[in-house]
């Protein structure tokens, strides 16, 4: 089988790049199917694209907007794609991306290319069903993300003089973020024995400014109770959890964020880091209260659990441990296993069609 996957920006990643098509795919190749890698496949030759089993693209097949064509093209030459979707197909207004994803017709791109898909794959049961029921797509197979435990993500072991927290992430984070301030202004005024780490900060960017305002509740912080780390490409950012005891995950409940995969968690367990997290889907089905984390039911739960912590730190690595163990199941060996039965199950269905 070879197949081509599509990475717009390679051989550098985006996030979704990253984790999505690079990971895995790299992988697979090393399980018997070839994969080559193309910046996409709008101006290749007929003769070039039909070298091809398959063709991997992640959210849109078409990476120059053109892809109601290229969709008939590739049919005319029989040639399959494969779509990988890693959350919502479409922006809610609120969203800080909704005006430019409007303007540039992301959704409507987004739509044809998942319903002219041989197939998708996807993070979570809760969106495939989505795809399934809004869009008519039949045939959508789980792959959840997965964490490679080399590199940025392997586990190493730190020693903080304070016991430190952190949260890391995009500027979409924003209103997320939001959740924490009440409890973190707390305990900054009572409390001296703990930092908070902001992993991602970008002091050229108005938002994300605001983000190191929450965290640091306005110059509340002492200066040795705050501390940014700076924002880092997708190949170092996961070096933030190396400065941090304890990964703060709060996640607002509502139709976009449900449909978000569970990376977040998953750094934090590959990591061995406790979590103090949001009891949102998709987060909720891995979430044991006191075993391997310590949930959010309610705004007032982010200070009592944060000073839990702080008073009993032995608590710390149990939870971490704990954590760290049942993330196994996403190691990128596992999964990748999974994306490759995948798609020898597509391949033998295609070559029974085609007899």
């Amino acid at each position: 089988m070879k197949i081509l996957v599509i990475i717009p920006s390679y051989p550098k990643f985006s996030g979704v790049d990253f984790h999505r098509l690079w990971i895995p795919h790299t992988l697979i190749g090393k399980m018997g199917i070839e994969v080559s890698v193309i910046n996409e496949i709008d101006s290749q030759s007929d003769e070039f694209i039909k070298a091809f089993d398959f063709i991997i693209a992640n959210r849109f097949i078409s990476k120059t907007n053109d892809t109601t064509n290229l969709i008939q093209r590739l049919k005319e030459l029989n040639v399959k794609y494969i779509l990988d979707l890693d959350d919502d197909y479409q922006l809610p207004v609120w969203h800080l991306l909704y005006g430019a994803a409007r303007e540039k017709g992301h959704k409507k791109q987004i739509v044809e290319s998942l319903q002219g898909a041989y197939a998708v794959t996807t993070t979570h049961d809760l969106l495939a069903k989505t795809i399934m029921a809004e869009l008519g797509q039949p045939n959508v197979y789980v792959c959840p993300n997965q964490i490679l435990p080399e590199g940025q993500f392997q586990f190493k072991p730190v020693s903080l003089d304070k016991i430190t927290f952190g949260w890391g992430g995009s500027i979409t984070h924003f209103e997320d973020v939001l959740m924490v301030h009440d409890s973190l202004l707390n305990l900054y005024k009572n409390d001296n024995r703990f930092k908070m780490v902001y992993g991602g900060y970008d002091g050229t960017d108005h938002t994300s400014s605001a983000i190191a305002g929450i965290l640091s509740c306005k110059g509340t912080a002492p200066k040795e109770q705050f501390e940014i780390f700076p924002a880092k490409d997708v190949l170092e950012y996961g070096n933030f959890y190396d400065f941090i005891d304890i990964a703060l995950i709060p996640l607002r409940n509502n139709r976009f964020n449900n449909m978000k995969s569970n990376l977040k968690l998953l750094e934090a367990g590959f990591k061995k880091k406790a979590v103090i997290v949001s009891d949102v889907f998709p987060y909720s089905p891995m979430l044991k209260h006191g075993i391997n984390c310590l949930v959010v039911k309610n705004k007032n739960d982010w200070f009592k659990h944060m000073n839990y912590l702080i008073n009993n730190p032995k608590a710390i690595s149990r939870l971490a441990n704990q954590l760290y163990k049942d993330v196994q199941i996403y190691h990128a060996d596992e999964v990748a296993r999974l994306r490759y039965s995948v798609y020898v199950a597509l391949f033998e269905k295609l070559q029974n069609q085609l007899k």
